[in-house]
């Protein structure tokens, strides 16, 4: 009869479960990563927990992989990279500059967004939105100062949509309804409001320096997905939203700023 059959497959699997409670080791014995030594990009010192791509995939940590591509060092991520200028392994700091931020194109946009393994000093550096919005928009609306996020000079759309930086600060009610949020970039400022597109880049071309941290449990935590910085997007204002977020592979956000009209300037 298939009931004894059954039964016993349950026992089997109980016994399963309860020998890798005993030794959860034997589970994670191939995500466990340790240092390699170290290598070099250009004059840059790569080791514990960076690797580069080249490296076997024991060394240094997953989520700490860099590419070294004619003696520069970068920073991948699925949808964005920042180019590493200086590591400095004793206070865990590395100092990064968004690759799009390149002063050979002056048409580059900012896209990268921190991952949530990454801080910054909030004393001296903050954040801004890249809004992406398919009306042009005059500089003020609903109280936000939205600047001109294009360095081409005829500020031409790209793909019919409008580029715009945005305060870190702002809350989402002051976001335009034409309008989604591309990316949430570090900057070398607490408020960008008032400043123009030049003194923007300039600061963006200086880079910040961002700070790393890990658990050292042996499994491999690169899986774990922490959206709670997400969140605080529409939490930190103490006001009541009620949005809908689309997290994108790696922590970046994307919603539609529909959810947060600014409903005293609704006709």
């Amino acid at each position: 009869m298939a009931t004894p059959k059954l039964a016993l497959f349950w026992l089997l699997l109980q016994l399963l479960a309860l020998a890798f409670s005993f030794f959860p080791q034997a589970c994670t014995a191939r995500s466990i990563n340790k240092p390699c030594g170290f290598t070099f990009c250009g004059n840059l010192n790569i080791s514990y927990p960076f690797r580069l791509k080249t490296q076997p995939r024991s060394c240094g940590r997953k989520m700490f992989e860099l590419v070294c591509d004619n003696n520069c060092t970068i920073f991948p991520m699925e949808h964005w990279s920042f180019y590493v200028q200086h590591i400095f392994y004793d206070n865990q700091t590395i100092h990064i500059v968004d690759v799009n931020v390149d002063s050979h194109n002056n048409c580059s946009i900012p896209l990268s967004s921190l991952p949530s393994e990454f801080g910054f000093d909030t004393s001296t550096y903050g954040e801004m939105f890249v809004m992406n919005c398919s009306m042009k928009i005059n500089k003020s609306w609903c109280g936000a100062n939205y600047i001109n996020a294009s360095r081409c000079s005829s500020f031409p759309p790209t793909n019919n949509n409008y580029l715009y930086f945005l305060d870190g600060g702002t809350v989402p009610s002051a976001f335009h309804p034409s309008c989604t949020v591309e990316a949430l970039v570090p900057i070398g400022l607490h408020n960008i409001g008032g400043l123009s597109t030049f003194d923007i880049y300039q600061k963006l071309m200086m880079g910040v320096p961002i700070s790393w941290s890990f658990n050292h449990d042996p499994q491999d935590w690169s899986s774990v997905v922490n959206v709670v910085w997400a969140f605080s997007i529409c939490t930190k204002h103490g006001d009541s939203y009620s949005p809908s977020l689309s997290l994108r592979p790696y922590f970046s956000i994307q919603y539609r700023s529909t959810d947060f009209f600014c409903y005293n300037n609704r006709k």
